[in-house]
């Protein structure tokens, strides 16, 4: 059985060294030993193969991850562990997406933060003291005061239940100064209503059952990307572009450890590759 590349790039020891250096080098405070390295690396390739299996099921006639070149897949997930943030994508720290370039007719991976992965950013920012993304619902008291003054906001539990009329975001810097965010009504009832509309394969949408940490998410990553690039929240000179896809600001490559080893599982990186083929031939 030949394994598809993605599969190939799961047993390729250098890639792998490559991956545990970069990781040894990121800049937010945070260590990663190899076990839980390799776990996250075997969650994400579970969750490749589970992608792939699902266009293949709704024969959807779009891009996916085994039609992607393989030194691009590896350098998304290298480019996540450059920041510091965990490649397994249940950890919704960052996330793997594809897209199709038409000008050299392409498929092309890119990589985008997750709410997780934000609020790890947030963080370890010396020069931000607090966060505050709340959500405002009929009934509760709020005024906006603009970009530089925290607005004022009054909630009331017996609201909850009512429609969410806006939302907003408060910075507070170290220095005593603000940033803050606002959605309003409008926005608000047109983001509910076009995305209410978009459910999972089992019928379920987040927005419907989740509505108001959905809303609270949007408010929370417009923060972010308008903050990301000015603060010099990602390590390592990224940055964000205007479709909230990271880029690098210049090349850097980490020094690889050629003496990394790799503690034994109980189940061998070989058989735990044919497991992930086994899957996409059922």
């Amino acid at each position: 059985m030949s394994h598809n590349n993605y599969i190939d790039l799961f047993l390729d020891k250098e890639f792998r060294t490559k991956l545990i250096a970069t990781y040894q080098t990121n800049k937010i405070g945070r260590s990663f030993d190899v076990n839980e390295i390799n776990s996250q690396l075997r969650e994400l390739f579970a969750w490749i193969t589970s992608q792939v299996n699902k266009e293949k099921l709704y024969s959807n006639r779009k891009p996916s991850f085994d039609s992607i070149k393989t030194k691009e897949l590896a350098r998304c997930i290298i480019e996540i562990a450059n920041m510091g943030l965990s490649i397994n994508p249940y950890d919704k720290e960052a996330y793997l997406f594809i897209h199709w370039e038409s000008h050299c007719e392409q498929v092309f991976p890119t990589v985008q933060i997750g709410i997780q992965g934000m609020n790890q950013f947030y963080g370890a920012c010396s020069k931000i003291k607090s966060t505050n993304f709340s959500v405002v619902h009929d009934g509760d008291q709020f005024e906006w005061y603009g970009e530089n003054t925290p607005p004022r906001f009054i909630h009331s539990y017996t609201t909850d239940g009512n429609a969410i009329v806006a939302a907003f975001s408060v910075i507070t810097f170290t220095d005593g100064t603000f940033y803050c965010s606002y959605i309003g009504t409008n926005e608000i009832q047109s983001i509910i209503s076009d995305k209410t509309q978009m459910m999972d394969e089992a019928g379920i949408s987040a927005w419907v059952n989740f509505t108001s940490r959905c809303v609270r998410n949007v408010i929370l990553r417009r923060t972010f990307n308008s903050l990301a690039n000015l603060l010099g929240l990602l390590p390592n000179n990224r940055s964000i572009n205007d479709s909230g896809v990271v880029v690098k600001v210049e090349q850097q490559t980490p020094k690889v450890n050629q003496t990394a080893h790799f503690t034994e599982e109980s189940v061998s990186d070989e058989d735990f590759a044919a497991l992930l083929a086994n899957q996409l031939d059922q």
